[in-house]
């Protein structure tokens, strides 16, 4: 029994998005520091939801599913 997604390269790679956009928006972006607390949130959750479907938009690009797979019964010899 399967325990994981077929897309969970896809999904991971939209988590690393979203961390990427995270540690941008807390480290690198100065100005959201300085704007008042509603507003400094909402630029954040901003920024990660910008991270996390781009992450997911370049996993799906990556990881393309395959054009073939296995055969749906073995051949007759």
């Amino acid at each position: 029994m399967k325990m994981y997604p077929d897309d969970w390269r896809v999904r991971l790679t939209g988590a690393a998005g979203g961390m990427v956009a995270g540690v941008v928006a807390l480290f690198v972006v100065k100005p959201m520091i300085e704007l008042p607390p509603w507003l400094g949130a909402f630029a954040f959750v901003a920024l990660m939801t910008v991270g996390v479907v781009l992450g997911n938009i370049v996993g799906a690009r990556l990881f393309q599913p395959s054009s073939g797979g296995p055969p749906d019964h073995p051949p007759r010899a």
